[in-house]
């Protein structure tokens, strides 16, 4: 399994977001705060705002701010607000058909993914971004 650059970059968005003193942060600087290009900076705000993660403010002086205490804002959050629920393999999902097992409940490969895919999200769900420093 493999994080996206996107969740990646979500990551360092945040980070820099939490660093800002600034009451709203500008979508220009957090672009270069984070080394990501504004363009993909703004569709990755659009998802955080999505998640609840951020909020956006319009007008001269808008700009985007956290929604949330860091301490509350875990690595988990922000990476499936980007890619998605965690599936550390495709027969974790509810739409696959195993071409193997007629049920999945019976497969001791899905049992193994299964209990490893628990066992990351709950690691990234605990790395919670107040635990980064700043400044």
């Amino acid at each position: 399994m493999r994080i996206t650059h996107e969740a990646d970059y979500a990551v360092r968005i945040v980070y820099v977001l939490m660093q800002s003193d600034e009451h709203c942060v500008a979508a220009s600087k957090l672009a270069e705060g984070s080394g990501v290009t504004l363009r993909f900076t703004l569709k990755i705000l659009r998802k955080l705002a999505g998640s609840g993660i951020v909020t956006a403010q319009k007008g001269a002086n808008g700009g985007y701010a956290l929604a949330m205490d860091p301490a509350d804002i875990s690595l988990g959050l922000i990476i499936e607000s980007i890619d998605g629920p965690f599936e550390l393999n495709h027969c974790l999902s509810d739409d696959f058909d195993c071409t193997r097992v007629k049920d999945k409940k019976f497969c001791q490969f899905h049992h193994i993914f299964d209990s490893l895919n628990a066992k990351l999200k709950a690691e990234l769900y605990g790395i919670k971004m107040n635990t980064f420093k700043t400044h």
